[in-house]
């Protein structure tokens, strides 16, 4: 009878310990995969950043480029044909990026 009860123990013990290791490669697979989507959405974010960015940037020399021809036209106190409003913008858009 005590053969028989050691070697339910020893049964359950070894059940146990298989149900221990499922739930820790279970938990490591979760893992890997909870930090794969964690990396997914960091570079999603990345290049949203990235775009914004340029958008920004691309914006600002838009504005940059209309601000200097205003000034150019207030300073020099003759209305520019849009041809110069045109060629001063791209100049001053370089000369922004550089």
């Amino acid at each position: 009878r005590q053969e028989v009860m050691a070697q339910a123990n020893a049964q359950a013990s070894k059940f146990i310990e298989e149900g221990r290791a499922a739930a820790a490669r279970v938990r490591e697979q979760e893992t890997v995969k909870a930090i794969a989507a964690a990396e997914q959405i960091m570079i999603k974010a990345r290049e949203a950043a990235a775009q914004e960015h340029d958008h920004m940037l691309a914006e600002l020399k838009r504005e940059v480029g209309r601000l200097v021809v205003q000034a150019a036209t207030t300073v020099t106190g003759k209305i520019l044909t849009s041809e110069d409003q045109r060629r001063l913008a791209e100049e001053t858009a370089k000369q922004v990026a550089e």
